[in-house]
């Protein structure tokens, strides 16, 4: 016959307590290292995607001055725009000073914006453009 004493099992339950406490806290870092990893990963895709606005607003730009000599003082070429891309905007604007037309591009995705700015040599007489710089700008 089995006899029980009072105080018998007295530990497991502080041991169950202290088991479970170490697994809820292994389970809350991992959730919380996911959510950080996962929200790096999709701020870098949106900084790309804004990326590639800017850029396609500076293109956008580009082919507006080769078009147009004088841009921007025509019609068909506005000093600032705004550009579609998709479901994306691009903020555009473009800039004459004696022959070198500096484009701004402003692409923004959510909360992430890039610029990209181009400077563009135009030759007056002759209607050559000429790329000087393209690239990406802080804003």
């Amino acid at each position: 016959m089995m006899v029980f004493k009072k105080n018998n099992g007295i530990s497991a339950l502080p041991t169950v307590l202290i088991i479970s406490m170490v697994v809820v806290e292994v389970s809350v870092v991992s959730v919380v290292l996911a959510n950080a990893f996962n929200n790096t990963r999709f701020g870098e895709r949106l900084a790309r995607e804004a990326y590639s606005v800017a850029r396609a607003g500076a293109e956008d730009a580009i082919l507006r001055v080769l078009r147009y000599k004088d841009c921007p003082s025509t019609p068909n070429c506005p000093a600032s725009y705004s550009l579609a891309v998709g479901s994306k905007n691009a903020a555009v604007t473009i800039a004459n000073t004696n022959g070198v037309v500096t484009i701004r591009s402003t692409g923004s995705v959510l909360l992430r914006s890039k610029g990209v700015e181009a400077v563009l040599g135009v030759n007056t007489d002759t209607g050559e453009v000429s790329l000087q710089s393209f690239g990406e700008v802080a804003l």
